[in-house]
């Protein structure tokens, strides 16, 4: 126990020890969602209960507790990946079991989670529809889709010993977990309490899965290099094979977008219907915002050594712009295969729409790439998945912006008109900014090499 209470306070110090100002900003934010979006549960539940809606009151506290579960576990992939929280290294004298027990607690404090029991709590407290029995079947299914993400960055993150025993104890605990879900998920609402100590069991289950799973997956995964000789392949193919990190993330990245489009078109062959015209959030899958948000906003700290390579060469904001198309033009590429074959064959109507978006999305998105590798550059070191936050967050949250600006001729065909103004703008920014780019390089050197000196 001191252990868990010392790494949870360390961990709320670690929150506010830089940027205290803007984290303070952030967790305001939070917190006035939280309100936000609880009022407006609260107010769904009311007019469900008066029948003033289609849904039914269980319909809306099954669609809360989706909502929760699927905001935690895309939340590790999605503006960029999020790696597991490694807080205790393998060689420090705890337990295994001591080690994952303080991990899982002490990864559940966050701001992440302080908003989202904050918005649980009100919502308790202002629909008398949302009851305790309800209250705690969704905490059960927050720490449900926390242990999901867990399992899956393991998986990610860590090379799997197959054959261990640790991994058949998991698979069994796995499956009793998924056993007990299938008879009764956990996301349904509960009438009785008797089913929310059934939950408890799966999700203990479900915990001493995820901890067997660690022991067959102690070994981090390797980086490796594979170099090429065949002159025949493009210097666009060898950064894309040869940068494990990148390849990796922009892997995930594909992975990731081909699930919601698959998702989309399974919803389609079933029901006629999309799943983009029900969530229009989901159209940022679409374009190509994954290959930005997970590597090519901050392209030179995957690229350092090629960015170097281009100063000392000659320097030119031309070589620059030339080798950036050269690291983007194959992962733009598999991307555009990815949508334009899901829109061929399951979304034929809006086609014209997303090729227009598509292209637009393309140059207001290159350019802001650029801006964000030199104005805001990180550093990308250690393991193969040990980079969060390797990209600038307000360039992602920009780029997500302009994106959606993109989306307004949903609304009407007239603005279209918005697309030359969007991507206008942005080319005279990068105009801007590559004119002081004499003065940046300082500041991208210092970022991704004087920090090893």
């Amino acid at each position: 126990m001191d252990l868990i209470a010392f790494s949870c306070r360390a961990r709320i110090n670690s929150f506010f020890r830089q940027k205290r100002l803007q984290r303070v900003l952030l967790l305001s934010v939070g917190l006035i969602s939280a309100g936000v979006y609880s009022w407006l549960f609260a107010f769904l539940l009311q007019q469900a209960g008066e029948g003033n809606t289609k849904l039914g009151v269980d319909q809306v506290l099954e669609y809360t507790n989706l909502f929760m579960l699927a905001i935690i576990i895309l939340k590790g992939f999605f503006p960029a990946y999020i790696p597991k929280a490694n807080l205790i290294p393998q060689l420090y004298p705890v337990s295994a079991l001591q080690r994952f027990r303080t991990e899982l607690v002490v990864e559940l404090v966050s701001p992440f989670y302080f908003v989202l029991l904050n918005f649980l709590v009100l919502m308790y407290l202002m629909s008398p529809l949302y009851t305790l029995l309800h209250l705690l079947q969704s905490v059960l299914v927050i720490l449900t889709a926390h242990v999901t993400l867990r399992s899956l960055q393991v998986f990610i993150e860590r090379r799997m010993r197959w054959r261990n025993a640790n991994f058949y104890s998991a698979a069994v605990m796995a499956a009793a977990f998924v056993a007990l879900q299938v008879r009764v998920p956990m996301f349904y609402p509960v009438s009785e309490w008797l089913m929310l100590v059934v939950h408890l069991a799966a999700l203990g289950a479900f915990v001493t899965a995820n901890f067997f799973l660690e022991k067959a997956a102690s070994e981090p995964r390797r980086k490796t290099v594979n170099y090429s000789t065949s002159a025949r392949r493009s210097l666009g193919w060898r950064l894309f094979k040869n940068h494990k990190q990148a390849r990796q993330m922009l892997i995930f990245g594909f992975v990731f977008k081909a699930f919601i489009l698959g998702a989309d078109a399974l919803a389609f062959a079933k029901k006629g219907e999309h799943l983009l015209d029900e969530m229009m959030t989901l159209w940022l899958f679409v374009g190509p915002l994954v290959v930005f948000s997970y590597v090519f906003n901050n392209v030179w700290g995957f690229y350092r050594n090629l960015w170097l390579t281009v100063e000392r060469s000659s320097g030119t904001t031309k070589d620059l712009l030339r080798v950036t198309w050269l690291a983007l033009r194959l992962p733009l590429l598999i991307d555009a295969v990815l949508t334009f074959v899901y829109v061929a064959v399951f979304n034929q109507g809006e086609a014209f729409f997303v090729v227009m978006m598509y292209l637009g999305s393309v140059l207001v998105l290159a350019p802001l790439s650029i801006i964000a590798s030199v104005v805001s550059p990180k550093t990308v070191s250690g393991g193969l998945f040990s980079f969060s936050a390797k990209a600038s967050y307000l360039f992602n949250f920009i780029a997500i912006g302009l994106l959606c600006l993109l989306f307004l001729p949903l609304i009407h065909p007239l603005l279209y008109l918005v697309y030359p103004v969007v991507v206008g703008g942005t080319i005279f920014a990068l105009v801007a900014v590559l004119k002081e780019y004499p003065r940046y390089k300082y500041k991208l050197f210092e970022s991704h090499f004087k920090a090893e000196a």
